[in-house]
């Protein structure tokens, strides 16, 4: 077969020392054999399960392993009769990785049917989008060669090689998850749907693969942090896939499991217009200055509790913090049932140096959006405002800060919640 020995010519360099893991089945034993022709430089481990039908495995694995002149290892776990499809790939990854050199890299057997039947049961499973991109090639110090290849080639190559080996009657026991996806589940789809249903689920994987590519070039642009988020509207194009691509990473963020054709249109919206418009549960998107800013109010007003999260500030008591930066507060601890953080309310007031402006002026000068301004916490006492966490203190409250017995506030970034802020 051209297509299998077009692959190891383009994968499998002769000076590199591998490790084939021969189950004695067709897989591994075609594996073994179509690198033994191109490399002298292999060897081949077998891992016995103790399960039904595993010596006659080993005895087939070790008498093609002595044909094709290789040097080969048996290896046994210490599992009971019985035990379960993952107890036993956890067993053999781990005697095959205990048993790999430094210099040598592991091959395995896994073919195109294998990832079919790995998306499906990732599906099934409920996995996040990018767990359904299944079986990857190249992992570190393991290789499929044959990821990309169908079963029937592979039986097609064995024939044509008269390679003999020996059948795991445990694939026919429908019990196990997997074989029941082989064996009816699949062919079952495949007469009730049109289509070649592994060329449908090869093109949805490489539309995945595609999307997380593009993802990951989006990330970098993107400002995102509890309750905030904002994009360039530069990114935003009608007509660009990106733009699709864009969407998805907003609704992962936003804690949005699909994405809805109405809520691509809210963006274009948006994009356009000048308003706020509700985009999914309690979040508002809007357009300013170029951006479009997604502001969750309710993630800024969580709690009637002055030492809580808000948005992404979180406030505590530290008796250590710097007192002379504008992340923490003091005041005398009598007024700690007095004092609350609050929303601006139109034409706050604040007075610093002698001098007194508009708390939004303030929120300008500083580069603060209009989304933010609304949602950001302030400290008042009664209706006076005494701080803006991370901007200013007003000098209304220094008398406060000179009391003995103080009560100190913290405010801080959720840096672990943050991306690019």
């Amino acid at each position: 077969m051209t297509e299998i020995r077009d692959i190891i010519t383009n994968l499998i360099q002769p000076s590199q020392r591998y490790v084939v893991a021969l189950s004695g089945g067709v897989d591994s034993s075609v594996l073994l054999h179509s690198v033994r022709k191109f490399t002298p430089n292999v060897r081949s481990l077998f891992i016995n399960h103790n399960q039904q039908d595993s010596n006659s495995l080993q005895k087939s694995a070790e008498k093609f392993a002595e044909i094709m002149n290789v040097e080969h290892t048996s290896l046994e776990t210490e599992l009971e009769l019985g035990a379960s499809e993952t107890k036993m790939r956890e067993a053999r990854y781990q005697l095959l990785f205990n048993n790999l050199k430094s210099d040598e890299i592991l091959l395995l057997g896994h073919h195109h049917d294998d990832k079919i039947e790995t998306f499906l049961m990732n599906l099934f499973r409920g996995t996040r989008l990018k767990g359904l991109l299944s079986i990857k090639q190249k992992s570190q110090n393991i290789l499929r060669p044959f990821i990309d290849i169908k079963k029937a080639s592979i039986i097609e190559y064995a024939n044509q090689h008269d390679i003999r080996f020996a059948e795991d009657m445990t694939n026919k026991d429908n019990s196990v998850l997997r074989n029941w996806l082989r064996n009816e589940l699949i062919p079952d789809i495949e007469k009730k749907f049109k289509g070649d249903l592994n060329s449908k689920i090869e093109n949805l994987i490489s539309e995945i693969e595609e999307l997380t590519k593009n993802q990951k070039k989006l990330i970098p642009y993107i400002k995102h942090a509890k309750g905030y988020l904002e994009i360039p509207i530069s990114l935003i194009n009608k007509n660009d896939s990106k733009t699709y691509y864009l969407a998805s990473v907003v609704s992962q963020l936003i804690g949005q499991e699909g994405l809805q054709t109405s809520d691509l249109e809210k963006i274009f919206v948006s994009k356009e217009g000048s308003g706020q418009i509700s985009f999914f549960q309690n979040w508002n998107v809007s357009r300013q200055s170029g951006l479009l800013i997604f502001i969750n109010k309710n993630m800024w007003n969580t709690s009637d509790q002055l030492l809580a999260t808000r948005g992404y500030f979180n406030f505590t008591t530290d008796k250590s913090t710097n007192l002379l930066s504008n992340w923490s507060y003091s005041l005398p601890s009598y007024l700690q049932k007095q004092i609350y953080f609050s929303e601006i309310s139109d034409g706050d007031l604040f007075k610093t140096d002698g001098n007194t402006q508009k708390v939004s002026e303030l929120f300008r000068s500083h580069g603060v959006n209009k989304s933010l301004r609304e949602v950001w916490p302030v400290l008042k006492l009664k209706d006076t405002i005494l701080w803006i966490p991370g901007i200013r203190k007003s000098s209304e409250g220094k008398w406060l800060e000179t009391q003995k017995d103080k009560f100190i506030i913290s405010a801080s970034v959720e840096k672990d919640k943050v991306e690019n802020f």
